[in-house]
This record gives structure tokens, C-alpha cells and sequence, in this order.
């Protein structure tokens, strides 16, 4: 949904948590280098709102300085579930 999207790179990392009963959806994108850290801010609050218009999802979006979301060798592990598994009844 963000790749190509002007002043973002296609390093991306997104995080799935949980708070009270509602999952909550946190995005961290890389800005582009070059691209100033005054108009990251910005930058955010257009990806947040063409997030939501392309598939009606709220999400918070976070941009980060370019080269410091890990890279991985082979399969990319780009989404972390971090919510608590329900425990199995016995």
C-alpha cells in the first residue's frame, strides 16, 4: 500500500498488538534518504490517511531515518504479531 509512495523507502516493518480488546496496527517506514526529518511528520499523516482510504484500516505510522530498519538475508520478516496467544484449555 506505501511502496512508491513519494519520500518513503520499501523498507518497512509493521508490528500487530493488542490493547484491551482492539488490535492496534503500528507501521515504521523508512524515509527515503535525502528526504528532510522536519517533513517526516507530514509524510506520516499522508500514510496514515492513505492507509485507511485503500483499505479502511487505522493504522500509526512511524517514519524512521533511512538504513535503520533491519535488513534480512532470505525471506523477509516483515510483520510482528505481538499479541499474547491464547492459552489452549486442557
Amino acid at each position: 500500500v506505501l511502496v512508491g509512495r513519494a519520500g518513503l523507502s520499501p523498507h518497512y516493518r509493521i508490528e500487530v498488538s493488542r490493547v484491551g480488546v482492539l488490535d492496534r496496527l503500528r507501521v515504521q517506514v523508512e524515509a527515503e534518504a535525502g528526504v528532510l526529518p522536519d517533513s517526516w511528520s507530514t509524510r506520516a499523516a499522508d500514510a496514515v490517511h492513505h492507509i485507511k482510504s485503500m483499505i479502511g484500516v487505522t493504522a500509526e505510522v512511524m517514519l524512521c531515518a533511512p538504513g535503520s530498519l533491519p535488513r534480512s538475508q532470505g525471506k523477509a520478516v516483515r510483520v510482528r504479531d505481538l499479541r499474547a496467544r491464547p492459552v489452549p484449555a486442557p
